[in-house]
């Protein structure tokens, strides 16, 4: 049996192809709680969103962060807009 070998890289950007041509991932809404929410000098926050069943790292990066009109907060229950995808 042969089996091929990805790289960190290839898996990741075939991840990230999978995803960001989900119709439903590229623009959804949820909801849950802030948590390990920290803002880098970058301007770009970073922060978990949880429920009660799980997890999701998070960015909202600074193009869209200027925009807010809140202080995101650990403990925020809130909504959020926005995409599914994978660093590379």
């Amino acid at each position: 049996m042969s089996q091929k070998i990805l790289s960190i890289t290839e898996i990741n950007e075939y991840i990230r192809s999978i995803l960001d041509g989900d119709r439903l991932l590229s623009g959804v809404a949820v909801r849950g709680e802030i948590s390990n929410y920290k803002q880098y000098p970058s301007g770009h926050h970073y922060f978990t969103l949880k429920d009660e069943g799980g997890a999701l790292k998070c960015v909202m990066f600074k193009g869209n962060a200027v925009r807010l009109r809140f202080k995101p907060q650990n403990g925020m229950k809130i909504l959020a807009f926005g995409r599914v995808s994978v660093y590379s």
